[in-house]
């Protein structure tokens, strides 16, 4: 503990190296630390299903999304097959540009309760004989749009009367709900609709396919695909952090080492008092962990800074990086990598240097 101490000393001796070198390791740890909670916030609510439903979709498309296109005959080929119900939808996105883009989702009035969870924050639901031009909003678009019940929302060149705004632990909190009679006019489908959910169990499994292009699959696959379709972005970003902890490692162990060639009298003096490698080692893991806690500390003040200010946007989906308890632990075993791989080289130095002789040679 006596030589930790005296390491320490050293740090605070040279304040301001001691902050920079934190500061190179907050950076890289607060960047892992958001990815981490984009991608937990991701999963969160495009992996959330229920898997009480299967979706008719055209095949290739993710209809739960994105929409395809299905003809209003196929619900009665549907119900002719034997299926207790076959509940029509329309999902698509509207907008011309990022910022005005909104995921629309046409519902049938007399159905949708049944099929969605969701919770009323103000205003009230959609019911079965409302006047056109109608719209519940999910919170996170009304969030950012800053609308609540009785503004106006415009919906590809129409303007939507906002009447509640609702919560859900899914993607749907980014949607625009209006009847589905109103999606139909609103993109001139005629009775055409993106997707017909079936019950689960009954005369179709996920994977079986209908003539004319069409696929059966299981409610949520959307989700998979489209967290899938985000990898290749997470993946990217993963390699510039480990290349930013490199550098990071590489910093620290030249300012330990610096330190060290600083405090050579010193160190040759508690040598020769008896001090042996290992506790020589603990001195520099000693200054290199104080230096990692401190940038550890500061990367996850950053971190909730960026969960504040900062989102992902991308055709009427948003992520904001969620801060759970597994996603701050994720950034302890970065810190101790940089901390660690900092050290080595440092120590193996210091270990192989004949601190006497250069105390007999001053």
């Amino acid at each position: 503990m006596i030589i930790i101490r005296l390491g320490l000393d050293v740090l605070r001796q040279h304040l301001r190296l001691t902050l920079l070198m934190a500061l190179a390791i907050a950076v890289p740890v607060m960047v892992f630390i958001g990815l981490q909670g984009y991608q937990t916030n991701l999963r969160n609510l495009y992996e959330a299903t229920s898997g009480q439903f299967l979706v008719v979709q055209a095949s290739g498309s993710m209809g739960e999304f994105y929409g395809s296109r299905l003809p209003a005959s196929l619900q009665k080929d549907l119900l002719a097959a034997g299926l207790s119900f076959a509940i029509p939808e329309i999902h698509t996105i509207v907008g011309t540009t990022r910022s005005d883009a909104v995921l629309l989702r046409g519902i049938p009035l007399a159905d949708y309760p049944r099929i969605e969870r969701f919770r009323m924050l103000t205003g009230r639901p959609l019911q079965p004989g409302d006047a056109p031009r109608l719209a519940m909003l999910g919170m996170r678009l009304a969030q950012e749009r800053g609308l609540t019940p009785g503004d106006t929302i415009p919906i590809r060149g129409r303007n939507f009367t906002v009447i509640g705004i609702f919560e859900a632990e899914t993607y749907t909190g980014n949607e625009a709900w209006i009847s589905i009679e109103d999606a139909q006019t609103l993109l001139g489908w005629q009775d055409d609709v993106s997707v017909y959910l079936i019950p689960n169990g009954e005369q179709f499994q996920p994977g079986d396919s209908l003539p004319g292009g069409i696929s059966i699959v299981q409610q949520g696959e959307s989700g998979a695909a489209l967290i899938a379709e985000w990898g290749p972005f997470f993946s990217l970003l993963e390699l510039i952090i480990q290349a930013m902890g490199l550098s990071a490692a590489v910093s620290l162990a030249n300012v330990l080492w610096r330190l060290a060639w600083l405090q050579r009298r010193e160190l040759a003096i508690l040598r020769s008092l008896g001090f042996g490698p290992a506790s020589l080692a603990g001195y520099l893991l000693g200054q290199g962990t104080a230096i990692a806690l401190l940038g550890l500390l500061w990367g996850y003040a950053g971190a909730a800074l960026l969960g504040v200010f900062s989102r992902l946007e991308t055709a009427g989906i948003s992520l904001r990086p969620e801060l759970d308890a597994p996603t701050l632990l994720a950034g302890l075993p970065l810190a101790a990598g940089i901390t660690l791989a900092g050290s080595i080289l440092p120590i193996f130095w210091l270990n192989r240097t004949n601190l006497s002789a250069l105390l007999r040679a001053e």
